[in-house]
Formats: C-alpha cells, structure tokens, sequence
C-alpha cells in the first residue's frame, strides 16, 4: 500500500470535510425532509474515509509490525467509524430506510474506490478505450443503484 503522505492527507481532510459539513447540514439551514439523506451521505462518505484509512494502516503495519498502529490513520479510522454509526444511526431514524442504506452504500463505494484510485494509485487501464468503458461501466453500476426501486411488498404494506 505506497501512498503520497500529502495525498492522503488531502484526500482523508477533503473527505472529512464534506461528511461533517453533510452532517451539520441542517442545523445550517434549518430542519429539512432530506436530512435522513443527507446523514445517510455523511455517514457513507466517512465510512469511506475509514475504508482509506484501514487501507494505509494494513500498509504500515505490514512494514513494520505493530509498531504502525501509531500512526495517524488509526485515529482517522476511528474517528470517521465512529461519527459514520451516529450519522448512519440518525440518517435510519430521520428518513426512509432503503434511500438511505442506498445513500450510504454508494457514498462509501465511491469515496472508498476513489480514495484507491487516487492515493494509492490501483491501477485503471492505460489506454483510452478502456478509461472510457471503465468509467461509463462504474456510472451504469450507479445509476442503476439509484433507479433501483424499493422492494414491492414495503410498498404495498404502506398503501
């Protein structure tokens, strides 16, 4: 796990950034219908931010043992755990609960497989035609999540 210390810094700082400002949204702005969501978000991004951690961590403490538990990425780690399973638990008893597993789910897919992309450098095809069908196959996977309706029966059982 070869990471740029500055890159994962940034990376990690940005991350924590939009899952708090995600969290302390609607005390912003006020009580709104889609703060179950926007908890639901919060808490997918840093469980996102716990997944890049644990990521680096594997790395360090595969170097050197179990002196690379001191390290910064096990406070973020249970920083961001911690704070996602208040986000999670608050978005589940604000909003519906399948919009908002969904939410986090995606939320914590993405900010996990960019977090791989972009500070540990995993590798994406190198030439043109695959960027393009990668990334067109990774929206589909996304967009498919997001039109995913509801399970029927959840339905029926509120009409």
């Amino acid at each position: 796990s070869h990471y740029s210390t500055t890159g994962m810094i940034a990376f990690e700082a940005g991350l924590l950034g939009v899952g708090m400002l995600l969290v302390v949204s609607p005390k912003l702005h006020g009580n709104h219908e889609h703060h179950g969501l926007l908890l639901g978000t919060a808490a997918g991004i840093l469980f996102g931010v716990s997944d890049v951690a644990i990521k680096a961590l594997t790395g360090t403490v595969g170097a050197s043992g179990m002196l690379g538990f001191v390290s910064p990425w096990l406070l973020t780690c249970v920083a961001a755990s911690v704070i996602a399973f208040y986000a999670s638990a608050r978005g589940l008893q604000k909003g519906q609960a399948v919009p908002v597993i969904t939410m986090t789910s995606a939320a914590a897919n993405v900010s996990a497989i960019g977090g791989g992309i972009l500070v540990f450098g995993d590798p994406m095809p190198s030439d043109p035609l695959g960027i393009v069908v990668q990334t067109a196959a990774f929206i589909l996977v996304i967009v498919a999540a997001a039109l995913t309706p509801a399970p029927v029966r959840a339905a029926n059982a509120t009409a």
